[in-house]
């Protein structure tokens, strides 16, 4: 008896298992047809409405990721029909064939546009071939949900493939946000998209414009002809200076020329926002690249006025242009004042993208109907898009120009939160960090490494949240530790960590000298936001030490009141920044550089924000993961005779059912 209950239970179980095995990558395929479908002909999400405080919504999105082709056999005639360029399934990515990620056959995927407090559920499917994946939700906070991050080894484990992920968190702070791949260069390759949290907003700023539509928020993104990963590899490996290539807005851009029967230039089309004459808009705009590739934003015969950093609205101010960096976003108001024509939104590319490479790109602020016309000489060059006037977030390196400039600073703005935390008062823990660009002759490679302290940050095996009472000496390393126990000559690697206490006022002085590398870097904290108090691009003879030495001795003059929050600063060249936050938020949050290169080669460390008796416990039967090794336990022949000959019974009716299954 008790032998035929063996076999009934293994049979079950072999045909169930056979039949998701065998019926799992069609459902799939299925699923991303229908919500490929569904693309063209659905309607706007449900949560996708008038925020009004303390009404809020369950808004749900599923998330297929996949392998595919811009330019495929989806995009039919494009360019040549423009039509075509916007069929469902189509992502014409500058007019170049290559292999991209999408979600439910769109780059940029899906996007997220809700209300501040809404609950945010996403179920992530992943049908990559060989790859892994996780998904940030860049900007939120997780505040109760740390374990729902997204970053690959210190909130999860990657979703595996043909495996799938419930994502489920609170839109939490409002702002303009994006959510984007966390493993590898995957959202330099299409794994990103669009995260809007509105809210209720205050009179005080409400009165600033006339319409905020989900159609005017804008997205770039730097865009490779091929694999990032494949391109940024090579120029590791063989010492090579980075080449970039372009920019895309919204997914639109042209890059490639074609010519049509009457040889005449033809493009994919750029990015269009239409607008009302005499009407103010508010936009949204975020960035991010895979190298350096910081963007200067201007509109022809427009002002702008800048109203917003990622989560905290500002006093108006009045600007020709202004920069962001990699992870950055800011609110702007354009005002249509202008007569009734299309005017160009120029983006101008600095850093690897600028100098002789001169990436630029362009979208159309159309008025009143009217459409770009492809008959007309517009003006796409990189020098027009150096708009002179006044310019908001300058870069600060050497080789940067700004004679024709005034320049505004983070630093001079004034929040209109009500809610801003107090940052005034000394320190609990005062943090310097290093940041350089070095070549290591021990390495593998020989780099340049961009590092925190001398230290190449490199994951655990096991995610750090998730599994935190597993951790070992492997998985965490202190700065003393690192260069202890974890170098090979004087390239040091670890999951380099620091410990905060909870609830603390922490200052981080971040103080830059690279040599190897002329570049900003883009600094971005996950969990929190923080405050911006100073900020100087010193020059050449800047020393880590007297930075530290000056910060110690109270030279550095610091704005503790009125400032508004961000998460991602822009350290300067040969420079400094100064922040300050309180850690509310218990867990283990990455703090890195926002250039995707930058964070692969190990700019990178951990927080542990509290203890672990303080952080929420990790939902049951969340994803594990870590290394394994097979240890058979050796018992004694009696005890296992029985089970033995049970055993060889039921793999021979197995092999007796797979033959009649075969045949």
């Amino acid at each position: 008896m008790k032998l035929q209950v063996v076999f009934f239970m293994y049979f079950f179980t072999f045909c169930n298992n056979l039949q998701m095995i065998s019926t799992s990558k069609f459902k799939f395929m299925r699923e991303s047809r229908e919500l490929l479908r569904r693309s063209g002909t659905s309607p706007v999400h449900p949560c996708v409405r008038e925020c009004i405080t303390g009404q809020t919504m369950i808004c749900q999105y599923k998330f297929v990721v996949e392998d595919s082709t811009s330019m495929d056999l989806s995009c039919g005639d494009c360019p040549f029909n423009e039509t075509d360029c916007r069929r469902p399934g189509c992502n014409p990515a500058g007019g170049v064939q290559r292999p991209i990620i999408t979600v439910n056959r769109q780059t940029p995927g899906p996007e997220i546009q809700v209300c501040e407090g809404d609950t945010i559920v996403v179920d992530v499917v992943n049908t990559l071939k060989s790859e892994g994946i996780t998904i940030h939700w860049h900007g939120l906070h997780q505040v109760n949900t740390p374990f729902m991050d997204g970053t690959p080894y210190i909130t999860q484990c990657p979703i595996l493939p043909f495996n799938s992920f419930r994502y489920q968190f609170k839109a939490l702070p409002h702002g303009t946000h994006m959510w984007h791949g966390h493993v590898g260069f995957q959202d330099c390759d299409g794994l990103y998209g669009k995260l809007v949290v509105r809210r209720q907003e205050p009179s005080i700023f409400r009165d600033l414009y006339d319409f905020d539509l989900p159609e005017h928020s804008i997205i770039i993104w730097h865009w490779y002809h091929w694999k990032s990963q494949g391109i940024l590899e090579n120029v590791l490996h063989t010492n090579t200076s980075i080449k970039p290539f372009g920019i895309l807005i919204n997914g639109k851009g042209s890059f490639k020329e074609f010519k049509d029967s009457s040889n005449r230039r033809v493009f994919t089309p750029r990015e269009v926002f239409h607008v009302t004459k005499g009407k103010r808009y508010l936009f949204r705009a975020a960035l991010n690249s895979a190298i350096y590739c910081p963007i200067q934003v201007s509109v022809d015969n427009h002002t702008l006025e800048m109203v917003s950093t990622s989560t905290s609205n500002i006093k108006p101010l009045t600007v020709d242009s202004f920069m962001m960096n990699a992870g950055e976003r800011f609110n702007f108001i354009l005002t249509s004042n202008q007569t009734n024509d299309c005017y160009l939104m120029r983006f101008r590319a600095f850093g690897d993208c600028g100098d002789e490479n001169g990436l630029h790109q362009e979208a159309f602020v159309c008025y009143d109907g009217e459409t770009p016309q492809l008959n007309k000489q517009y003006s796409f060059t990189y020098d027009l898009g150096r708009r002179e006037g006044r310019l908001f977030n300058a870069i600060q390196v050497a080789a940067s120009n700004y004679d024709k400039n005034e320049l505004v600073s983070v630093t001079d703005l004034k929040s209109t939160e009500k809610n801003e935390l107090d940052i005034r008062g000394t320190p609990v823990v005062t943090l310097y960090v290093k940041l350089d660009a070095k070549i290591y002759n021990d390495a593998l490679y020989p780099g340049s490494w961009p590092q925190f302290n001398d230290i190449t940050f490199d994951f655990p095996t096991k995610p750090m949240y998730p599994q935190k009472e597993e951790l070992d000496e492997n998985d965490t390393c202190s700065e003393m530790a690192a260069k202890t126990n974890h170098c090979i000559g004087n390239f040091c690697v670890c999951p380099y960590t620091h410990d905060l206490p909870l609830n603390a006022l922490v200052e981080l002085v971040l103080v830059d000298v690279s040599i190897e590398r002329k570049q900003d870097h883009p600094i971005h904290l996950h969990g929190n936001n923080f405050y911006i108090v100073a900020i100087e691009a010193v020059g050449r003879n800047i020393t880590f030490e007297n930075i530290k030495e000056m910060n110690e001795q109270g030279n550095i003059s610091k704005v503790l009141q009125g400032v508004p929050s961000k998460d991602t600063i822009s350290v300067p060249n040969k420079g400094y920044a100064v922040i300050r936050f309180k850690t509310t938020n218990p867990g283990y949050w990455l703090f890195h550089c926002h250039v995707s290169n930058h964070m692969e080669l190990g700019m990178a460390m951990v927080f542990k924000v509290g203890q672990h008796s303080d952080m929420v416990k990790t939902p049951k039967n969340f994803p594990r993961c870590g290394n394994w090794v097979y240890e058979p336990e050796i018992e004694s022949n009696n005890n296992n005779a029985g089970v033995y000959h049970e055993v060889q019974f039921v793999i021979l009716m197995t092999t007796l059912i797979m033959h009649v299954l075969v045949n």
